[in-house]
């Protein structure tokens, strides 16, 4: 309550001074450039930009800035500025009123009238804001229930008492906004903005006119900061200062900083949280730091674009510990990757407001696991010994990108050679490949042979296979046949899984032999020429005799039959 009572002695006091302000400025431009070290100490009105480039500083003094619509206050990196005992401000400032979306009787959006001024007979206009509508929701004054509908709600009230409070729940627990509220009596009407009111669980609510964008320094001492859009990528310093319907603060980097010491307040942020950061931003919160309260807590970190990369597509995993999702389940894509929440941004810490009746902890912190459930690939096939690659425990931590490399294999070549003499091979030859894994699982696959001076496939066993375990050492044996003379050499490759999105992700590679000096005997080798033409003449002479003998029968029968006539 004493925060409030001094929000609206500061918001009285500026609307005092609007009366004052003069334009001291010594010409309106579209924008002023602050170069180097500059002192202002009476009040301004803006009506544009004012950008404090590289090396400039801009110090405020006692003074009274109006910022008209669309203005915006840039500090370039290496821009400073410093405020002391000063106001931003702006022409107008947001004052509607949004609810949480809670509906129960502790968290429920509550407006608060002084109906002391009123006799028993009186009526209550509330009006929805702009765009919004009271379409399904529902009213809860004293014991009545009443439905809402349309943009207006009307209450006639009989009370003897000193003040109403009003709950309101949104249709399937949407947040209600309210604009205005007239209170009738007499013939007379009391009219109120939705934010002069008394109120709980709820958000200030509108437009804000002016913005300011920090990628330098910006430091308040003994200041405020009324209805401006604040983003920053560098650093704010504030010490006993006011952020009023300033909030949330955007920290838009992760090297960017916050710092607010000594008293410094929030109060009517926009949203329900004063400070948004990145995941790696640094906040400083002090112990007599105010927050706005209520149900809008002190920060909120937040990341986004994060993403899972597999070796493989078509991964499933669960994530456990995200911050509203109990259990998150997905699939790697064609590119091995696998975006969380599809890259949508979401709350990995949580600074929790004063008011907050049901956290345990002053700040909450995401500690989200990763569970592979089915990770499998030609090598390690559903029927097969091997169980699924990946694994489960696996900490997601505030990096954009997780790989999961873990309890994959990764074969490579050892050797390639035959088991005889290289040099007097005949007709085939025992080959022995000899490969290591040097993952973390086990792999059963296999390879495929080629002559290496042609590249023509290779007589060999059907697709040589081997089993290797993690760690291991193993041996492909196999023949090579070949009915040729002279030298050659063998080329064999490692079939990888066509489920792997980079064909090298678990190894592979192929190898090539030493020569083998084939030695074929020429009446071998030219037996070899004439067969094919031998077993065509074969076939031929068959298929003659086959058409005489059936010639013959026919001629036969033929007779049979004219004897019989």
């Amino acid at each position: 309550m004493v925060k409030r009572q001094m929000v609206i002695l500061i918001l009285t006091m500026f609307i005092s001074g609007q009366m004052i302000i003069g334009n001291s400025m010594a010409e309106n431009t579209n924008e002023i450039l602050i170069e180097s070290d500059i002192t202002w100490t009476e009040d301004q009105e803006i009506d544009g930009n004012i950008r404090i480039v590289d090396g400039g500083k801009l110090t405020i003094i006692n003074s009274v800035i109006t910022f008209s619509t669309d203005s915006k206050l840039t500090i370039d990196e290496g821009g400073f500025v410093v405020l002391e005992s000063s106001i931003f401000t702006s022409e107008s400032m947001p004052t509607d009123l949004v609810g949480y979306g809670y509906c129960d009787d502790f968290n429920r959006s509550t407006i608060t009238l002084d109906i002391s001024p009123y006799e028993k007979d009186f009526e209550i206009i509330i009006n929805s804001a702009s765009g919004t509508n009271f379409n399904g929701a529902t009213a809860y004054i004293g014991n009545e229930i009443f439905m809402m509908n349309n943009s207006q709600f009307s209450y006639s009230s009989q009370s003897n008492d000193d003040e109403i409070s009003i709950g309101i729940c949104g249709y399937g627990s949407t947040p209600v906004g309210i604009s205005n509220i007239s209170i009738i009596h007499d013939g007379f009407s009391n009219y109120y903005l939705a934010s002069e009111l008394q109120y709980s669980n709820m958000m200030i609510s509108g437009l804000r006119e002016y913005s300011l964008d920090i990628s330098g320094n910006f430091s308040l001492y003994n200041s405020s900061i009324i209805a401006a859009e604040i983003s920053s990528t560098g650093d704010i310093n504030a010490f006993s200062s006011n952020f009023l319907r300033s909030g949330p603060i955007l920290l838009n980097d992760n090297n960017a900083s916050i710092s607010l010491n000594e008293g410094t307040v929030f109060d009517g942020s926009l949203d329900d949280h004063d400070v948004r950061a990145m995941p790696e931003s640094n906040i400083h919160w002090s112990n007599d730091t105010v927050g706005s309260g209520d149900l809008t807590d002190k920060w909120e970190r937040r990341i986004k674009g994060q993403y899972i990369q597999f070796d493989a597509v078509w991964v499933e995993y669960q994530i456990k510990g995200l911050y509203g999702v109990p259990t998150y389940t997905n699939f790697s894509g064609n590119d091995g990757r696998s975006y969380i929440d599809g890259g949508r941004e979401r709350i990995i810490e949580i600074g929790w407001s004063d008011d907050n009746i049901w956290a345990t902890e002053d700040t909450w912190q995401e500690e989200a696991i990763i569970n592979v459930i089915k990770y499998r690939t030609a090598w390690n096939p559903e029927n097969s010994v091997i169980g699924n690659y990946g694994t489960t425990g696996i900490k997601l931590t505030n990096d954009k990108i997780t790989i999961i490399d873990q309890n994959t294999p990764d074969i490579k070549w050892l050797s390639l050679k035959s088991e005889g003499d290289e040099n007097e091979a005949k007709g085939s030859v025992v080959m022995i490949g000899e490969v290591v894994n040097e993952g973390t699982a086990a792999a059963h696959f296999a390879i495929s042979c080629y002559l290496n001076s042609t590249g023509e496939s290779a007589e060999t066993n059907n697709y040589p296979d081997a089993l290797v375990q993690a760690g291991e050492v193993g041996k492909i044996i196999f023949d090579w046949r070949n009915s040729k003379s002279g030298a050659e050499e063998l080329k064999c490759i490692i079939l990888t899984p066509m489920q792997i999105v980079d064909e090298y992700a678990f190894g592979g590679g192929n190898i090539t032999s030493e020569t083998v000096n084939w030695q074929i005997n020429e009446d071998e080798e030219g037996l070899s020429y004439i067969m094919p033409i031998i077993i065509v003449m074969i076939i031929g002479i068959i298929g003659i005799g086959y058409i005489l003998v059936n010639r013959a029968n026919l001629d036969q029968e033929i007779m049979v039959e004219d004897a019989v006539k």
